[in-house]
């Protein structure tokens, strides 16, 4: 009996299968473009890019104009450019989206001609993704470090000893952590390094950070916001504020941030990608866009367990979430 029923739940999975891909295949097939889009990770931060881009493009152009097909490295490198690869090699494709720097760079190295959009990226002139007659245009996680580095000084005005977490691997968090440095010793902060090579390490890391300083800092860092939940239970069991550069992963535990909204990113690379496919637009009149936003993100419950209240100065730009 128990043989019989998984069987039958077998084939009911196989054809919900089949009847999901094609219709795929048919939205494919009626689309008058297509976009490849390739993810470097699965997490909230680079998930709300996704939404952002795909939901954004279709107001903008209807369902039927528009089709995606959606790879996702789910953090490897070699991953993203076995991708990257079969993107190219196929010629369905009217237009490559990114996702963080892994994705951009694997695109990047094997298309020259047709349009790639960017988003999650820090610095892509730095990367050598952005020159004279690049294919490359989008949108940046550049954050406003100076501003941070202010309302964090402000909101915890007695932390002097400064842990930047991080990711050694990562190079938008390397250029970032570099910009950090300076503006810390600006404000006569001591900033200090606790640098991971992956995931496994977070632990371990965290747990010595909140040990050592006052307060722990972090760029957008993508092993950061696929460990949040692990390093804001430590943080808070060590009293230690966090203030992170991703808006989103306030809502997971950290004190605060004046970073980046990774959904309006992904809407301004739609905007960014429609222009391109109807609009006849070049890849160089599109150029990198930066978000911006003077809002401040503070966690309230946060906020209270460690006894700190909005400076005065932020009061008409602060945002609580809890």
């Amino acid at each position: 009996m128990k043989k019989n029923i998984m069987v039958i739940i077998t084939i009911l999975l196989c054809g919900i299968i089949y009847v999901a891909m094609q219709q795929n295949n048919q939205q494919q097939v009626h689309a008058k473009y297509t976009v490849g889009i390739l993810q470097t990770a699965s997490h909230p931060a680079l998930d709300a890019v996704l939404q952002g881009f795909q939901v954004e493009l279709q107001k903008l152009m209807g369902d039927e104009e528009i089709a995606f097909v959606v790879q996702n490295a789910q953090g490897s490198v070699s991953s993203a450019h076995t991708i990257a690869q079969q993107f190219h090699g196929s010629s369905k494709y009217d237009l490559f989206f990114t996702i963080a720097t892994p994705a951009a760079q694997a695109m990047h190295a094997v298309e020259k001609k047709r349009p790639i959009m960017i988003a999650a990226v820090t610095d892509p002139v730095a990367l050598g993704l952005v020159y004279p007659k690049s294919n490359i245009c989008g949108v940046t996680d550049m954050i406003d470090v100076p501003a941070e580095v202010s309302m964090l000084h402000a909101l915890v005005s007695d932390a002097k000893n400064i842990g930047l977490l991080y990711t050694v691997g990562e190079t938008n968090s390397l250029i970032l952590i570099d910009i950090m440095k300076k503006e810390l010793i600006k404000l006569g902060l001591t900033p200090v390094d606790f640098a991971v090579g992956s995931e496994a390490d977070m632990q371990a890391m965290v747990e010595l950070a909140c040990r050592k300083v006052d307060l722990l800092l972090a760029p957008t860092d993508n092993v950061v916001a696929s460990t949040i939940p692990l390093i804001t239970t430590i943080t808070k069991k060590y009293k230690k504020p966090f203030i992170v550069s991703d808006n989103m992963l306030v809502t997971a535990g950290a004190l605060a941030s004046q970073g980046v909204d990774y959904k309006t990113s992904g809407e301004q690379a739609a905007y960014g990608a429609y222009q391109l496919l109807t609009q006849n637009k070049n890849v160089y009149e599109v150029g990198i866009e930066q978000t911006k936003s003077d809002k401040i993100f503070i966690n309230e419950q946060i906020m209270k367990f460690l006894e700190l209240s909005v400076p005065k100065e932020f009061v008409n730009r602060v945002e609580l979430v809890s």
